[in-house]
Order: C-alpha cells, then structure tokens, then sequence
C-alpha cells in the first residue's frame, strides 16, 4: 500500500468539524490507498466534487498555493508553521491567525488497530489525532517525533487517516512529509525530526507576509505564554533585563525582520533545532563571530532611532543606567568594536541586542578603553 501524505499551509479560517477525516477518506477511496491529512493550522479545505483520480483533488489544492510532490507516493506538503509557534510575528500576520482552533475530538490509534505488523485505522468525522500519541503505538519500530510537533501538548497538527493494512515504514515516510520533517530510522525506532531545510524555506515565506503586515500597519504581538523547558533561566534573566521593543515605525519594523531572517539563515542546523524546536529557548549569538549580522544590527539601530524632540538646536536625554537612550544610531560609535555584544534570539521570535559600550574617557594606547560587563546595554528589537 502507497499512502497519501497531505499537509495543508498556514490560513486565516477554521475548518468544519470533519474536514480532516472527509478528505482523508475521499482520498482513500479515489487513489484505492491508505491516506493521510495534517492540517497543522487547521484549515478549510474545499474539496472537489466527485472526483475521479487524485488529481482532481489535488489540482484545486496546488491552485491554492499548496506545494506539492507527485511521485510513487503523491504528497501535498505544508509550507508553514502553526500559529501557536508564531510567537511575537504572530500580529503581523493576518488577524485570523488569532483565531481559536477549532474544536476536533481528539482520539487515539487503538492498539487493536495494529494487527501482524500492519495499521488499519479511519478517524470519523470531527476526529483528529495528535502526533503525540503515535509514540505509544506497539510497533517492532517505535515512532519517535521531535518536541517540535508537540508544543501545544500535541495539538498543533492533528492528523485524520484512512489506513487499511498500512506498512508501518509507508505510514511514517508519507507522515514525515506531510510535517515537512526529517526521518530518520534507526534498528529501534523511526524518528521524525525538525527539518531546518524546511524550516528555513517556511520562516522565508513567513517573514514575506510578516512585512506585507508591517506595509499594511501592523504591529508585533505581545508575549503572554508560559513557557518550560529549553534553557527556561536563561531566557527569563534575558527577559527581565529586555526593554519594550525599539521597533515602532515601518522602517524599524522593517529592519527588525530583515535582522531576524539574516539570523535564521546564518544559524546552522543544529542551532536552528536547538533554538526553535524547544519551548522557552533563547540563543545568544556573538557578534564577534557572526560578523555578517553586525551590517544589519547597524541597520537596525539606525532605522530605530528617533531624532531627540525640543527645540531647534538643542538636545536633552535622560538615560537609565544599562538602557540606551531613543538615539539608537548614536550606539554604533560606542560598540567595543572587538567584541560588540550579542544578537539574542528566542523560539518565540523575539531579537535583542546586548551591546558592548566602549568606556567614556580615559584612552589606552590611543583608543578608547574597551568595554566592561557593567557598560554592557540591551535593545529590544522585537
């Protein structure tokens, strides 16, 4: 049995109760294989009227701007992320990505469903599977999947199927892509896990609507989730020392993003799963090493700054101790230029700065003294 993997994009609409298993059934029964649907945001599907082969279904679906792979195992695969992982973006995005999930009932794979080593399992109508629980299926293989596709306690892509005497290896392999994930298989188990290939291609196309928000007046959103696990203390003290954001005018917000994708696509694989695929993480890159990131940090504190009020030909600021003032562009001369500080960046999209200030007055050797722990400053950027 060849199954069928479909993994639907990011959307603004919730679907009806049993869209996820009305598809995956359709499907069963157009291609006469075992199907798969993850729908990872929860996404109306319109689904083609009487259809005859399997690319009558798909057809309309890649319409949509769906992508997909038609080979021995036909897939439509996600190219995005589910809202709950949006974190601060999540406002620049279209206001339907606020809305409530929709409610599926949440079922099980029961054990009787695996019989000589093969699935036979239909979800009904409403129903959905959290990822989560293949974890507990009795397989010679265990399916091991990466707290990526777990963070809101298994939820953010439900799964309806059709299987009639599935393969194991078949079911994980069309599953793997309808994730968009990475398999990998092992003498004991299969694990799916966080792709930063495909991560970095949705966070691409996620960032390209996040500025169609900010051409449009949009705003970042606020953090109000509790977070755990990942270097949860780390990410806290950063939070604590973190100032509202700087970014507030399109040309901030702008720059905000453009350092936010340099970022990602600078990070290599490990970093990216390390930072992204655990809640409550937070990663400090030193720009004394990601040099390329020091031209856009630049950017960044220029674009952010705004002129002092008052009037003509005069300047007054008040600046707390460890906080820079509303001149962000006056930063740029101050940063110990050999060791500039550090771009923190979180799971939840937030960026700030941590700035080395080189120490007022007093040279050594002709330059300004370099900077100390207690000259070091923290811009949020997003």
């Amino acid at each position: 049995m060849i199954p069928i993997a479909l993994a639907l994009l990011m959307s603004d609409t919730t679907p009806a109760k049993d869209t996820l298993s009305d598809l995956s059934k359709i499907l069963s029964e157009v291609s006469k294989r075992s199907s798969i649907v993850v729908v990872p945001t929860y996404e109306k599907v319109s689904i083609a009227t009487d259809p005859k082969i399997v690319d009558d279904l798909v057809d309309p679906l890649r319409k949509m701007g769906f992508a997909s792979l038609v080979s021995d195992v036909p897939v439509i695969y996600q190219m995005g992320i589910p809202a709950s992982h949006l974190g601060v973006l999540k406002g620049l995005l279209s206001a339907g990505a606020e809305a409530p999930k929709a409610g599926f009932k949440e079922v099980t794979i029961p054990q009787t469903a695996v019989k000589d080593n093969l699935i036979t399992f239909e979800t009904k109508a409403g129903e959905a599977i959290k990822v989560s629980t293949l974890m507990n299926l009795d397989l010679p293989k265990k399916i091991m999947v990466s707290p990526y596709y777990t963070f809101e306690n298994g939820g953010d892509f439900p799964l309806a199927m059709s299987a009639k005497n599935m393969v194991p290896a078949e079911f994980v392999r069309a599953l793997t892509r309808g994730l968009s994930g990475k398999l990998v298989i092992e003498e004991k188990s299969y694990t799916i896990s966080f792709d930063a290939t495909s991560f970095r291609s949705n966070m691409a196309k996620i960032l390209t609507v996040a500025q169609k928000g900010v051409d449009e007046g949009r705003t970042p959103s606020g953090i109000n989730v509790q977070y755990s696990g990942g270097s949860y203390s780390d990410y806290q003290e950063y939070q604590d020392a973190a100032q509202p954001a700087h970014s507030s005018s399109k040309a901030s917000l702008t720059s905000a993003l453009t350092l936010l994708g340099k970022s990602i696509s600078t990070m290599n694989d490990k970093l990216l799963e390390q930072t992204f695929a655990y809640k409550g993480t937070s990663t400090r890159l030193s720009l004394a090493t990601f040099t390329s990131l020091q031209e856009f940090a630049i950017n960044y504190l220029k674009s952010a700054s705004t002129p002092p009020s008052g009037q003509s030909g005069t300047s007054v600021q008040r600046q707390q101790p460890g906080r820079p003032s509303s001149n962000l562009a006056g930063l740029v001369n101050r940063v110990d230029p050999q060791n500039p500080g550090r771009l923190v960046i979180t799971t939840d999209f937030r960026v700030s700065l941590e700035l080395n200030i080189m120490q007022r007055g007093g040279q050594q050797g002709g330059r300004p003294q370099p900077a100390e722990a207690a000259n070091t400053i923290t811009v949020q950027v997003l």
